[in-house]
Formats: C-alpha cells, structure tokens, sequence
C-alpha cells in the first residue's frame, strides 16, 4: 500500500475513534439524566411515576442505541487498525504507525470497561496478527505488544 492509502486509513481509524468518545460522552450524559430521574422520583412529593417509567424508559432506549453505534465505531477503527498493521507486517516496517493507533483504541475500550463486545472478523484478524508476529521475532515488538494488549482489552484468546 502506499503511504497515501496508509494516511486515509490511518484517519479513518482517529476519526472513528473520536466518534465512539463522542458517543461515549452521551452514554454518560444519559445515564446522569437517568439517575437524576430515580432521585427525583424517590423524593417527588407527587405521584408521577408512570411519566417517570415512561422517561426512563426512552432513557435507556437512546443509552442502548448510543452503546450500539460506540461499538460500531469501535470496530471500525479496529477494522483500520488492523488493515494498517497487516500491511506493516508484510513490509516488515521497523517502525509501527499501527502502534499508535492500536494502544488509543486499547486505552479507550479500557475507559468503557466490559461494555464492549469485538466483531467476529475483528477478533479472527487479531488472532491471526498476533499469530503471525509470534514468528517476527523481535524487529516487530512494539506492535506484537499493542496487539497484545488490544487482544487482551477485547477479551481475545
């Protein structure tokens, strides 16, 4: 691939990326909206609970569309990733751009705890980079351990 290809790509990654946080940013305003809701309820001096209910449950409703979509961006700046890792691996390039974009999407899954489910495809071309690195030997550390570490956020054996 050429190095044109390479910056798109590696764009794409960041700008995915930077919509899952946004994402994330919303899930977080939500579920404060959603906490505010149950205080409000325990402490209202009038019955209105079936508004309540009503709004809690849209609440949870847009959370779960927003977790959806922050995983979809997820994935796709891992698709990225991994696309910019494979062909560093077949350049054997000592140094790695993948690394970079590979430990802040680490960094960021690591943020939003267990709520976080990697595609098939993602998890099966993870498997198979880390495979072939095992046999890179030393030349190819840095991204051996950011796969490494991407794998383990993601819950990949």
């Amino acid at each position: 691939m050429d190095s044109t290809v390479i910056k798109i790509i590696y764009t794409n990654a960041f700008n995915d990326l930077e919509s899952a946080r946004n994402c994330q940013n919303s899930i977080s305003k939500k579920e404060m909206e959603l906490q505010m809701l149950d205080i409000n309820s325990r402490y209202s001096s009038y019955d209105n609970s079936y508004l309540n209910n009503l709004n809690k449950q849209s609440l949870k409703m847009e959370i779960m569309n927003l977790i959806n979509k922050r995983n979809n961006y997820i994935n796709s700046s891992i698709g990225y990733a991994l696309t910019i890792a494979e062909n560093e691996v077949q350049e054997n390039n000592t140094f790695s751009v993948a690394t970079i974009v590979i430990g802040s999407i680490s960094s960021f899954i690591s943020t939003v705890k267990n709520n976080f489910s990697i595609s098939a495809i993602n998890s099966v071309s993870l498997s198979i980079l880390s495979n072939k690195l095992l046999v890179s030997g030393f030349q190819m550390f840095q991204l051996k351990r950011a796969i490494d570490d991407l794998k383990s956020s993601c819950n990949v054996f």
